[in-house]
């Protein structure tokens, strides 16, 4: 009597929660109504042959199991003679005993293993062989040497990598194990053994599901050893010579458990492995990993600062992702893929926490130099995830927002990094253009723009460089939309006259300008990550005597780009391109460069001719008009290369430019000493 895969799960769904009514069965087994009643007639037949008693059926409480059945008696039962495997696990049958046996195979021989007909091993061989050339192998027939898999040796690795995956995941692993290493019993124990050995010398515990793949993948290799398929030499393994893994490796391989001859390359290829499997305990210390103790150390604050959150016990959380990060990093590196069955469930429930992770690991891209996969990233965003819960922090109960800018990320980013500090309970995601923002794909609740859109979200319009009274009339307008009040506005001058009745105030002006700094913008202790990293350069670095220039008068606002450009162009940091691009963004969305009366801040995306970070100075005596009633006398030019390396010299340009008096002095000025000066002043300055 046989017994097919469909029916097989059926009783094994009634093992693990019997009596089950048919919806309940319909939901475990993705069966249809009409699937499962066919299923469970054939299910009974084979029940009564083996003696069992037939599924009870009860209309108020379902189907029922009438025999328990233990599993072993049912694994005994459900062997390659009784049980008629499904296309799919016929095909990773087939495979792996194309990839791995050593004897000439025909027809037959996955005839006898699979108990199906000729012409469905013909038919499974013609689909396999087509599977096979998208992988770039090749599955080749000869009467002298029967089915053969021809291709690359590393192409061949990676296959069968993947099918020890698959099958250990099947419904059917334990048969199709017994299909293909029925008689490696022992040494599959022997093996497996051993691992749980270098596991006490290492210090970690690797989970369940990876300590059984890794076992595998120690048996397929020494099978392909014996079967002469050597491996092809990687130079970039070669660095694992000196890691505790390779010596480990090294010392198993070359006991009797193993039959074939392991050169380096076959135990660097199993060293890589060992270290790229997932834990669930490593006793390493992390300070003694100094690379990875820095990136890890590098996307917490990023992750910190995106998401305006402080995250509690760092130094245990660092230990804790350690644990899973030294695996990712070796798997990352060397570009081992992993396959997270929870990526697409992880994306679906916490889209905003999966886009603020991935927005964190720059600093591993920036280390392995290619884009961290969606796999991976799944596992980084639920390590963040439970850790935030576990300090009862969540990202689900904040208001979403985007900030939009017509074009270019100088003034854009800019302007993100100010409203997270003044909003820290807003979860700020991205920093678009116009174009951009339309096709977003995460939903969002507020919108800030320096232009006027179409959103069905609350829009807040401010102005590219918010200043001091600009942040006190935006927070009072977001409080009073979003909650329904506002709060009490402080009288700095009254404040100062209360101050003044006890303390002498040397600088009444720069008091009141420090106070109105600490009331309206240092407003939440928890976001200190704003502008953080000396490697930013400051303002007088970037705008010196040679990239300043004095000019009476130019035609148009187009030629005063092109002037004002025209040090960098020299310098060779900016391309002709840029120029060019920054006065098509102007022609395309207007004059929103103009930041402030009298100033223009041209930019332009990266992408589009910057070479290296610069900036330059334009003053005319005679102001041009940019649109109508837009006078520019100052033209300062930005070339960014990132979102953040331009920040500090571009907070201390606007903190000059945020004083009108700084303006009008420099205005009436025809010496660039004196624009040196305030520039070297205000370098001095000390940035949000």
């Amino acid at each position: 009597m046989v017994l097919d895969e469909r029916s097989a799960d059926i009783i094994r769904v009634l093992q693990q929660a019997s009596p089950l009514k048919m919806s309940e069965l319909e939901a475990q087994t993705g069966l249809t109504r009409r699937q499962l009643q066919y299923g469970i007639g054939k299910l009974n037949d084979w029940l009564k042959s083996y003696g069992y008693k037939p599924i009870h059926f009860d209309r108020k409480v379902g189907y029922d199991l009438s025999d328990k059945i233990r599993d072993e008696d049912l694994q005994e039962k459900l062997t390659k003679r009784t049980y008629v495997f499904s296309e799919e696990d016929r095909e990773k049958v087939i495979y792996l005993m194309l990839l791995l046996s050593e004897e000439t195979l025909s027809v037959y021989h996955f005839q006898y293993i699979t108990g199906v007909s000729r012409n469905t091993i013909l038919k499974d061989l013609r689909q396999l062989k087509e599977k096979a050339q998208l992988q770039q192998l090749q599955i080749i027939y000869s009467k002298q040497k029967g089915y053969l898999i021809k291709g690359d040796s590393n192409l061949k690795r990676y296959t069968i990598e993947q099918l020890i995956h698959d099958v250990l995941n099947s419904t059917s692993s334990n048969l199709i194990i017994d299909c293909i290493w029925g008689d490696r019993e022992e040494q599959i124990q022997s093996i497996q053994l051993q691992l749980e050995s270098v596991e006490q010398k290492l210090g970690i515990t690797l989970t369940d599901e990876r300590l059984q793949e890794l076992t595998y993948l120690f048996l397929c290799t020494d099978q392909l050893i014996g079967k002469g398929e050597a491996l092809e030499s990687i130079h970039s393994w070669e660095g694992l010579t000196s890691t505790n893994e390779y010596k480990l490796v090294e010392q198993m391989t070359k006991m009797k458990t193993f039959q074939g001859d392991w050169n380096q390359t076959e135990r660097l290829y199993a060293t890589l492995h060992l270290l790229s499997m997932n834990r669930t305990k490593d006793v390493s210390p992390l300070q003694d990993d100094h690379v990875i103790h820095e990136l890890l150390r590098k996307i917490v604050e990023e992750f910190e600062r995106l998401a305006c959150i402080h995250l509690q016990d760092k130094e245990l959380f660092y230990q804790q992702l350690y644990v899973h990060f030294r695996p990712a990093y070796y798997r990352m590196k060397y570009r081992i893929s992993l396959i997270n069955t929870m990526t697409e469930r992880v994306q679906k429930v916490y889209p905003e926490l999966h886009h603020l992770t991935k927005k964190s690991l720059w600093p591993i891209e920036e280390a392995i130099g290619y884009s961290v996969s969606e796999d991976e990233l799944a596992y980084f965003t639920i390590h963040f995830g439970g850790w935030l819960r576990r300090q009862g922090d969540t990202l689900d109960d904040r208001k979403r927002a985007i900030v939009v800018c017509p074009n270019g990320i100088g003034i854009s980013n800019f302007l993100i990094y100010t409203l997270r500090e003044l909003f820290p309970d807003i979860l700020f995601l991205d920093a678009l253009s116009v174009r951009d923002a339309v096709h977003y794909p995460l939903s969002y609740d507020l919108v800030f723009s320096t232009v006027h859109l179409r959103t069905k979200a609350e829009l807040f319009v401010v102005p590219p460089i918010l200043e001091m009274q600009d942040k006190q009339k935006l927070r009072q307008k977001v409080m009073q939309e979003l909650y329904g009040y506002t709060a009490q506005n402080l009288d700095v001058t009254s404040l100062l006259k209360v101050i003044s009745q006890y303390a002498t105030i040397h600088d009444t002006g720069q008091l009141e300008k420090a106070l109105q700094s600490q009331i309206y913008t240092h407003t939440d202790k928890r976001n200190k990550h704003l502008l953080e990293g000396v490697e930013k350069p400051v303002l007088e670095e970037l705008l010196t005597s040679q990239t300043i220039q004095l000019q009476s008068r130019v035609s148009d606002w187009k030629e005063a780009i092109r002037v004002a450009s025209q040090p960098l162009v020299d310098l060779g940091t900016i391309e002709e391109r840029y120029v060019e691009a920054m006065i098509q963004s102007i022609d395309t969305n207007g004059p929103y460069v103009v930041i402030t009366p009298g100033v223009a801040i041209p930019h332009s995306r990266p992408e589009q001719g910057v070479r290296s970070l610069s900036m330059s100075l334009l003053k005319l005596d005679e102001a041009v008009d940019f649109a109508p009633e837009k006078p520019v006398r100052l033209i300062v030019v930005l070339a960014a290369v990132d979102s953040e390396s331009h920040l500090r010299a571009l907070v201390q340009l606007t903190q000059l430019l945020g004083e009108p008096s700084n303006i009008e002095d420099i205005l009436q000025s025809t010496d660039k000493a004196v624009l040196l000066d305030y520039i070297h002043k205000y370098s001095k300055e000390e940035t949000i």
